[in-house]
């Protein structure tokens, strides 16, 4: 109501002067920032102060299509990683490589856009190497028709923005993601770990909260870990499949604690992602293969394809004839993947660096050392480490451990489904810090 009149106001002031310099009275209001209102002069100042690529993000989600970059358009500064084509599968063969002969890896560079409507922006470059009879292509392929997927159905908030593409000099895939989120959770692990719970950086906060590093860490995992799974909720809802859930798959925006109230937690690495359509499981297309109508000129293996086969091999070994249950079978799949990263981040960050703790070491706990009795076995074993006792005693008041234990439940057709984890007492819980 004050707002209304003060508009009312300047009105009459304008028609004034209007009358007095003996011009037409005009009854427009001057577009300055002095005529918004406080709210809107708040919001247009947090918006000059956005970085870049925060507001790339925003314009892009609201464009469908792809960009089609050209090589002039990007340019490429430093490699801040790298990725080797291999995925973990069951104990009877440990780990599956499929790095070709040269040892190739995909290459991870920091980049920025030198022309057109997005110049000057920061971005994150994937490089897919080109190797004579090896169809790493193909992976290429299958991650830009998940992206395009997810974005054309409004995108979602906790899986990395694809913007476009363009093809190298030797016919490398170059895919150009936004710079939101380029912190991996197994380098932010890795650093938990070595700085454990400082509180040499005493502060005036530590004497109304003394346990401040510690409630800082709380909600951070629990961020990670509930925008991890929220993700996945997004590719389930789309009939897509992760299949390569891991520390390294789990991107975050800052590994500093202290902004864990601004963090974006979000899914990448979908170049192995498998469609549970019922066209794609009763013998249509899959991802990569509607990319491409003539990939059957390509003589090379294709590696995706054949991780594809393996989890169908595992799903009929599992009992699945029909197209239901092989699409359920593969959901339980994603759902015991997450459970392994769950277990990951909660204990890898609470560890001593020198504590050999990854994602294979815990799944042998999970499978065979204490085949899926998590909620008292594993509990017992993690509890005789000291280092350990905050992270249980937090996941016993909530059912914590209800919910690994379900998610890593040795029987498929028992574990819930990604809303299903969302809607679970620990994911609900109200933390002193958010």
């Amino acid at each position: 109501e004050r707002e209304s009149g003060q508009v009312k106001r300047r009105r009459r002031m304008a028609v004034h002067r209007g009358r007095g310099r003996g011009g037409v009275a005009s009854t427009s209001l001057p577009c300055c920032a002095h005529s918004l209102s406080p709210h809107a002069r708040g919001r247009r100042q947090r918006q000059r102060q956005q970085p870049r690529c925060y507001r790339l993000v925003a314009r892009a989600q609201s464009s469908l299509p792809l960009v089609k970059f050209e090589r002039s358009d990007i340019l490429v500064n430093k490699q801040v990683g790298s990725l080797s084509l291999q995925v973990s599968n069951d104990f009877e063969s440990v780990k599956q490589e499929f790095v070709g002969a040269a040892g190739a890896t995909v290459r991870i560079y920091t980049g920025e856009i030198t022309a057109g409507e997005h110049k000057d922006s920061e971005v994150i470059l994937k490089e897919y190497p080109y190797i004579q009879g090896e169809s790493f292509s193909e992976l290429a392929k299958n991650e830009i028709r998940a992206h395009e997927k997810v974005q054309r159905s409004e995108g979602c908030a906790n899986i990395c923005l694809l913007l476009g593409t363009y093809e190298g000099r030797i016919g490398e895939q170059w895919l150009v993601f936004d710079s939101s989120s380029i912190y991996p959770v197994s380098y932010w692990a890795e650093l938990a770990s070595k700085k454990g719970l400082n509180k040499q950086n005493w502060s005036l906060l530590n004497l109304l909260d003394p346990e401040i590093d510690f409630h800082r860490r709380q909600a951070f995992i629990f961020s990670i870990i509930k925008g991890a799974i929220k993700g996945m909720a997004g590719l389930h809802k789309l009939d897509i499949l992760h299949t390569n859930i891991s520390p390294d798959s789990v991107v975050l925006s800052t590994v500093d604690e202290k902004q864990g109230s601004s963090l974006q937690v979000k899914l990448r690495e979908l170049s192995f992602s498998v469609s549970v359509t019922e066209a794609s499981l009763r013998g249509g297309g899959t991802l990569a293969e509607l990319w491409e109508a003539d990939k059957g000129q390509d003589q090379s293996i294709d590696i995706r394809e054949e991780h594809e086969k393996d989890l169908w091999r595992r799903a009929t070994k599992n009992g699945c004839t029909n197209y239901f249950q092989k699409k359920n079978f593969g959901i339980a799949d994603d759902i015991y993947q997450m459970g392994l990263l769950v277990l990951f981040v909660l204990f890898k960050s609470a560890s001593n660096p020198e504590t050999s703790l990854d994602m294979l070491t815990l799944k042998r706990y999970v499978e065979i050392t204490f085949s899926g009795n998590i909620k008292e076995e594993f509990r017992d074993f993690m509890k005789a480490d000291q280092e350990f006792a905050a992270t249980i005693e937090w996941l016993d008041e909530h059912d914590g451990w209800g919910l690994i234990e379900a998610m890593l439940h040795q029987d498929w057709k028992q574990r819930p489904t990604a809303d299903s984890c969302l809607m679970h007492p620990f994911l609900k819980q109200t933390l002193k810090y958010k």
